[in-house]
């Protein structure tokens, strides 16, 4: 009964195995986006590193606040010393405390923390900005091995019809052949043709998998599991709808572009660097205080009468030292090895390198967008003529193997119109899917 009960369990886990194995998750672009999103390295560090502009926001905030700390200590004390509470030199075994509770503010600065503030919320916008900018740069490189994997799964389609006609023909001439009015010279012609064409095939569904495995590791997703993307359908409408003039989709770029902004933030960052590297020059006025009191094994005067209480207690020792201290401070920097001014030179520096940042930043965008736009409107026009080609090469195919099922043509004839329908189904493919390639991308440059 054991055996019988182990056995049935095995063969149900072999079976549920096998089911699991069979199972296809297919995936469309908005899935494989947030997919991207939700495990993408990158952006979950630039999203640390907002949480560290957040900080260091919320620091120069409090940086304008005063300080406020409590300290409290029980001391022993061997041999001689003077007890200033005791108000005499003692030799015995002494027992004090010091409790404190004390308070500082930095009055004035030479602005230095108004400007590590201001300096402060720019790294915050531009963390912001670094985030948009990697969720823009996921969903671009998702859009680019999607739509591979869309161009992959067409090819092989292609190629699959082409193995298909030439096996269809195949079967036929070895069917003419059996009641003898075939040519075995075109069998075998055939025959080797499809061959290589099967390798085509290979080729096609090996490359398929390779995109397929490219677009699940951008994802970060298990590779074990078995994925599939599902049908992209577009129309021709959209794929020819009217392009809005360069200029303005340029100008839409830039206004929205997370990485021009996250740019321009670090500049205006440089600048307040540099301000407070500046002020670091003027003088600095602090102002402090405390309260606190003193204990003593060895007893204290008692303020309202006067006299000496030797066994005063804790509570009353409190009572009678309490004071109060304020203090007004000034710092003037005359020299430090030149620090100030070293720190003042590279702030500079890095502020210079912030402006040819954010310059380089609106050159590549613009090298960017005028490329996919000069891309896009060539394609359009790739698309009309592929797939007037398309039409033209598929209408002569049909000719060709009518003509060639009669015996009226020759094999080669044959296979070079069924090459050229297939290298027409090619291009009219790619043309589709590099218009849909680079309309999307404008729109995720313009933040449609």
């Amino acid at each position: 009964m054991k055996t019988f009960a182990l056995s049935f369990f095995l063969l149900a886990s072999i079976v549920i195995n096998a089911q699991d194995a069979n199972t296809v998750t297919v995936l469309t672009l908005d899935d494989c986006v947030n997919y991207a999103l939700e495990n993408n390295i990158a952006l979950k560090r630039a999203k640390n590193g907002e949480l560290i502009a957040k900080a260091n926001h919320f620091q120069a905030i409090m940086n304008f606040f005063p300080s406020l700390d409590a300290s409290a200590n029980y001391d022993f004390f061997f041999g001689n010393f003077f007890d200033q509470n005791a108000a005499r030199q003692v030799s015995e075994t002494t027992n004090s405390s010091q409790p404190r509770l004390r308070s500082g503010m930095v009055l004035f600065n030479g602005f230095a923390n108004q400007y590590n503030l201001k300096q402060r919320v720019q790294e915050r916008k531009a963390a912001e900005e670094n985030v948009k900018n990697t969720q823009l740069t996921v969903e671009t490189n998702i859009l680019f091995f999607y739509l591979s994997v869309a161009t992959s799964k067409e090819t092989m389609k292609v190629s699959q019809d082409r193995v298909n006609n030439l096996q269809e023909q195949l079967d036929r001439e070895l069917k003419r052949i059996e009641v003898g009015v075939g040519d075995p010279q075109t069998a075998y012609q055939l025959r080797g043709q499809l061959s290589n064409e099967k390798l085509n095939l290979t080729n096609a569904q090996n490359q398929l998998r390779s995109n397929l495995l490219l677009l699940v590791q951008e994802m970060q997703l298990d590779t074990e599991v078995a994925y599939d993307i599902s049908t992209v359908e577009v129309s021709d409408e959209d794929l020819l709808l009217e392009i809005d003039p360069f200029d303005v989709v340029l100008a839409e770029s830039l206004n929205i572009n997370p990485q021009l902004k996250g740019s321009e933030a670090n500049l205006e960052a440089s600048r307040y660097a540099l301000k407070g590297a500046r002020a670091s020059r003027i003088p600095t006025f602090n102002v402090s205080g405390s309260l606190g009191s003193n204990y003593s094994s060895n007893g204290a005067r008692n303020p309202e009468n006067g006299e000496f209480e030797e066994d005063a207690s804790f509570s009353d020792q409190m009572e009678f030292n309490k004071f109060e201290y304020v203090n007004f401070s000034v710092s003037i920097p005359i020299f430090n090895q030149f620090q100030r001014s070293t720190n003042a030179q590279v702030a500079k520096i890095n502020y210079v390198n912030a402006d040819l940042d954010r310059q380089s930043t609106v050159n590549s965008i613009t090298n960017t967008v005028q490329r996919v736009y000069l891309d896009l409107v060539a394609g359009q026009q790739t698309y009309l003529s592929a797939k007037e080609n398309m039409e033209a090469q598929d209408a002569s195919f049909e000719f060709i193997k009518r003509r060639f099922d009669v015996g009226n043509t020759d094999f080669n004839a044959y296979l070079q119109s069924l090459r050229n329908k297939n290298q027409a189904e090619f291009q009219l493919v790619s043309s589709k899917y590099e218009i849909l390639f680079r309309k999307k991308i404008l729109d995720l440059y313009r933040g449609q």
